[in-house]
């Protein structure tokens, strides 16, 4: 049976006459299911560059036709106040997108691509952009939160192997392992930079993520050694002189480790007793690289009488272990180093 279009304006012949004749705005297909289709064409994709249309369907039912010119207008006030979605692109397509013009730092980079590889596109990847709303975020955070491995608190067993085998007692029943507050906060971080560039482009009018509940900020839980045990840990690390003095620089200026790693020599003023950060070093497996400090933003720290003290001793053996070998201290050089000149 053909598709019966119904056209949104009716008129007589006589009407066709007396009034120019208007371009119609949508119309409402019947389909061989008795269902009913409403389509109203909404511009060019600027992702395909294809016309596209917003579609719904009405179920049959004495009430369809009521639905469906309700849906009509409601599409037609949409396009003509410019809140419509401009495009069926999915959730991975925009992702994409953010991801090829995102200016973050690598860790940040690699932190979002670990999250979309296992959990966004996973859950989410499908779905057009034009779909998302509250209920659909409120349902993906409640999946993480529930198991990392999107088992949904399914009943399952963790097999050695996939496919057909003989399970043994490496075969376990599956524990769901929920993810942590801070990495579903990360996720969240990313989705809202993707949905807010969804809407820079003009893709979607609204963010649907300011419909749902945001993962709850995790909250802080420090939970530093005791005096006791601090000394215990002091004690050990200073065995190897250049151990214990990063150990005790942690201690008591809170610095972190990678703002330590990139200190210099000439970030150090112990006559004045005060110490610069300047930068940090960072890490991806293997690969190290120098960048800004967390919060972008350089301080200086001062030290107590004690630790002026060790740093001088620190210094001195520094300079002795590389008059040993010929060499002297690089003026910029970092205070903790593998190089016995301290270049690197």
């Amino acid at each position: 049976m053909p598709h019966v279009v119904r056209p949104r304006y009716p008129r007589t012949t006589t009407d066709a006459r007396k009034r120019p004749q208007r371009r119609r705005r949508g119309e409402i297909e019947t389909l061989p299911s008795g269902a009913l289709r409403v389509k109203v064409y909404a511009g060019v994709d600027p992702l395909s560059g294809k016309r596209h249309y917003l579609r719904e369907t009405i179920p049959a039912g004495p009430k369809a036709e009521a639905e469906a010119e309700k849906v009509l207008v409601k599409f037609v006030n949409q396009v003509n106040e410019s809140r419509n979605p401009r495009t069926r692109a999915t959730v991975s397509q925009l992702l994409d997108r953010y991801m090829e013009f995102i200016d973050v730092d690598v860790t940040t980079r690699t932190r979002y691509e670990i999250a979309i590889r296992k959990h966004i596109k996973p859950l989410l990847g499908n779905l057009p952009i034009a779909k998302l709303n509250g209920e659909t975020f409120d349902s993906f955070y409640k999946t993480l939160r529930t198991c990392r491995d999107h088992c949904g608190g399914r009943p399952s067993v963790d097999h050695r192997v996939k496919g057909e085998h003989e399970c043994t007692d490496k075969c376990r029943v599956h524990k769901c392992d929920p993810l942590s507050p801070a990495s579903i906060r990360k996720i969240h971080t990313c989705l809202s930079g993707a949905l807010k560039t969804a809407i820079r482009c003009q893709w979607i009018t609204v963010n649907p993520l300011d419909q749902a509940h945001p993962p709850k900020r995790p909250t802080p839980d420090p939970r530093p050694p005791s005096p006791e045990e601090a000394t215990a840990i002091v004690n050990e690390a200073f065995k190897d002189l250049p151990w214990g003095m990063l150990v005790w620089l942690a201690m008591t200026t809170g610095a972190r480790r990678g703002e330590l790693s990139a200190l210099r020599w000439d970030w150090l003023d112990l006559d004045n007793a005060t110490l610069r950060i300047h930068t940090s070093i960072a890490q991806d497996g293997g690969k190290t690289w120098e960048k800004d400090t967390k919060t972008h933003q350089q301080r200086r720290i001062t030290l107590d009488p004690e630790t002026v003290g060790l740093l001088r001793a620190y210094r001195q053996h520094c300079e002795t272990e590389a008059r040993t070998v010929g060499v002297t201290l690089a003026k910029n050089g970092r205070v903790f180093s593998p190089e016995v000149d301290h270049s690197t």
